[in-house]
């Protein structure tokens, strides 16, 4: 069986090559030859053999070829060197920095010792129901375990695919033991997010900060990546996320999109546009970088908060509560969806729109009033 070849990278007439080597038939007999492939021009993204974009591309270019030539069949393949050479190298190519961030500690985490010393072709689903059963009697909560068993059967998918095996073991594995439910996520009443603003008066930016999120239901990375140039008189323009400093994409499609601009966070805007009007609206330390939104909540905003005894549960607190209150006062889901800007109602109302007693109350006083109305029951409540 051949082995698993990670390429040379080379420089030549002002471009960059990857050498690799290939099994040809010639002269009707299976010969391995030496090949090699154009991956770009040198310019000053791609400036020499080891930045990371020449890299990326050799790498790409090496996984197409490993899996063409069949040299990744081998019974033998280790799945710790699967991930190290194959799998993160795929994943840093093609996911966003945050993700890769949170694949990183699930690996070091959880599963570099689970699969150590294990052979891809080797697992199979009762090892993966077992490790899944341990995690869930070690009291990990049910979304901790669904992020540890998507990063795993990912691996083994991908595997799948360029026939590193035949069956991916994770399909069919399940904890045999009930894992704790997640605790209940929160969002602000109107008046806490009300107090909560009022007590960031003092700190302009932390304040806006707040107010994008709880009011115009915006996400921390998109609040992050807001440049002047977003927001008009009546709109702002999401067009990026964040994370870390880092600009990209956003979440999804659907999240590129504009939502209408309210008081009081458009007189905000205007006055933390005098007291700074550069590239970002929150800019870091680094003029070409945007703040690091959760980094600066904890820091800034929560300190501030907990002085005045205030109870803080982060912006995504703000953005549910944006969504709540937008149900309560229009009756309409779609509302909120049109404003958090999800693609599916039902990510909306599951994970978003939090149950109001107010609301609940309201209801059944209408129900009262229609009850009252119907003649039948009238007439046996009379009896």
């Amino acid at each position: 069986m051949g082995r698993y070849q990670r390429g040379h990278v080379f420089e030549q007439h002002r471009a960059f090559h990857v050498r690799y080597y290939t099994t040809e038939v010639i002269d009707g007999q299976p010969k391995r030859v030496q090949r090699s492939e154009r991956l770009c021009s040198k310019d000053n993204k791609h400036h020499s053999t080891k930045c990371k974009p020449v890299q990326q591309l050799a790498a790409g270019v090496m996984e197409r070829v490993n899996a063409n030539a069949g040299t990744l069949a081998e019974a033998d393949t280790k799945i710790a060197d699967f991930w190290t050479t194959v799998y993160l190298p795929h994943i840093e190519r093609n996911t966003k920095a945050s993700t890769i961030h949170g694949y990183k500690k699930i690996w070091e985490g959880h599963l570099s010792s689970a699969f150590a010393g294990l052979n891809l072709t080797d697992y199979r689903t009762h090892h993966a129901t077992r490790f899944l059963t341990a995690l869930a009697d070690r009291g990990l909560g049910v979304r901790t375990i669904a992020h540890i068993r998507s990063l795993a059967s990912g691996m083994f998918r991908h595997a799948l695919r360029l026939n590193r095996i035949q069956i991916n073991p994770w399909r069919d594995a399940g904890s045999l033991t009930a894992a704790k439910k997640p605790e209940e996520t929160q969002a602000y009443t109107l008046e806490q997010a009300e107090a909560i603003s009022n007590a960031l008066t003092n700190c302009p930016p932390a304040q806006l900060v707040f107010c994008l999120a709880a009011f115009m239901g915006l996400r921390p990375g998109e609040i992050s990546a807001l440049k002047w140039e977003d927001i008009d008189s009546d709109w702002i323009h999401i067009r990026r996320s964040a994370w870390r400093g880092i600009v990209g994409t956003t979440k999804t499609h659907e999240s590129v999109a504009s939502v209408p601009l309210i008081e009081p966070v458009k007189s905000m805007l205007v006055t933390w546009r005098q007291a700074y009007a550069g590239q970002w609206l929150f800019p870091s330390n680094r003029a070409d970088r945007p703040l690091n939104i959760s980094q600066y909540a904890q820091r800034v905003i929560a300190p501030v908060l907990k002085k005045k005894g205030i109870q803080w549960h982060g912006l995504y607190a703000g953005r549910r509560s944006a969504a709540t209150l937008l149900v309560q006062l229009t009756g309409n889901a779609v509302a909120a969806q049109y404003i958090l800007r999800h693609k599916n109602l039902a990510t909306t109302t599951a994970f978003y729109v939090k149950p109001v007693q107010t609301a609940g109350v309201e209801g059944m006083k209408l129900v009262e009033v229609e009850l009252a109305s119907r003649k039948a029951l009238a007439e046996a409540n009379g009896k």
